[in-house]
């Protein structure tokens, strides 16, 4: 297996060739992964837009980087390419990710105090509101809470079934 420091640049690689291919779109790059070894890897990479990633600009994008890729040859030896936009099971990534699910449950894990990275917290509530800044969420029992996004460890859409 690949030490991780290999995967780490490798990542960093495919997703500078993933921002030029979502040049001149709507879309935007959330995440890369590349797993896998040498001549058996999988690259995915997860885009977006503000409106929601549609299959023709995924199509768009996965054959620019597809070409790119081949031009580039970054990934040494076989590997699958995968171009998708984020599902539910991810964590949202971006500040930009968050404004289209205002008015969807999300559970947010933060940390209380800037101060002390130790007190993380968790809620569960409806997303009311999302800027450059932070979100706000009503909880459950009616109450507010804005949370700074450098506060955020991890905050997930919760699905309503």
């Amino acid at each position: 297996m690949q030490p991780p420091t290999e995967n780490v640049t490798l990542a960093e690689r495919v997703r500078a060739l993933a921002e030029e291919a979502v040049a001149g779109t709507d879309l935007y790059v959330v995440d890369v992964e590349v797993r896998g070894r040498t001549g058996s890897r999988v690259v995915e990479v997860y885009v977006d837009a503000d409106a929601g990633a549609g299959l023709d600009g995924l199509t768009e994008v996965s054959n620019r980087l597809g070409f790119l890729l081949d031009a580039e040859d970054p990934v040494p030896g076989h590997y699958t390419l995968n171009v998708s936009s984020p599902d539910a099971s991810r964590p949202l990534a971006l500040p930009r990710q968050y404004p289209k699910h205002v008015g969807r449950t999300l559970r947010v894990s933060y940390l209380a105090d800037a101060a002390d990275p130790g007190e993380e917290v968790t809620v569960t509530g409806a997303l009311r509101a999302a800027d450059a800044r932070a979100l706000t969420l009503e909880l459950r029992d009616g109450g507010t809470v804005e949370v700074p996004f450098e506060a955020v460890r991890e905050a997930r859409v919760v699905l309503p079934w």
